[in-house]
């Protein structure tokens, strides 16, 4: 599949360049629950592209879009640009069927559009098989996007998150 390129990323969103700044709030990243750091221990680390559904497992959890430049010096600088989750009858290769789709789409929502297509070759997706309730995945993604407060989220519940949403638009 073709990605959109990025001038008809422009063309489809005049209003807003398709450019990002991350958010880094020490403060926040403190309040993150330090017992995820066991429950998230152990991702899968897939190259999303069209196949990345030949991957995936019919399992659910948390899923992290993460760009990876490969810049040509150290330290790594890697950006976390998206936390969803999978839950209830859905799976990890269910869901991001949709993803897949988006490939190259230019009908879709602006924030799937950029997820999907904006970095060809440089994203990746961390997914975090859990045996957890529903309740207790949809805490786990709550929590992580509203103290990282990843660029292509959009719903955000603490004051802090939603504040600094106004940054990436």
């Amino acid at each position: 599949m073709t990605v959109l390129t990025l001038e008809e990323l422009a063309k489809l969103n005049p209003e807003r360049i398709p450019k990002f700044t991350f958010l880094m709030n020490i403060e926040l990243w403190k309040k993150i629950d330090t017992k995820l750091k066991d429950i998230l221990s152990r991702p899968l680390k897939i190259k999303f592209d069209e196949n990345i559904r030949n991957y995936l497992t019919k399992k659910r959890g948390i899923y992290m879009f993460i760009i990876e430049p490969e810049f040509p010096f150290s330290p790594r600088i890697d950006y976390l640009i998206y936390i969803g989750r999978v839950i209830g009858t859905n799976n990890f290769k269910n869901r991001f069927q949709h993803y897949v789709k988006a490939i190259g789409n230019k009908n879709v929502k602006r924030n799937i559009q950029l997820l999907t297509n904006l970095w060809p070759e440089k994203t990746y997706v961390y997914t975090f098989e859990l045996n957890k309730s529903d309740d207790e995945i949809k805490e786990i993604e709550k929590q992580l996007v509203n103290y990282i407060i990843p660029p292509l989220n959009n719903q955000f519940s603490i004051s802090e998150a939603v504040n600094s949403r106004s940054l990436y638009n």
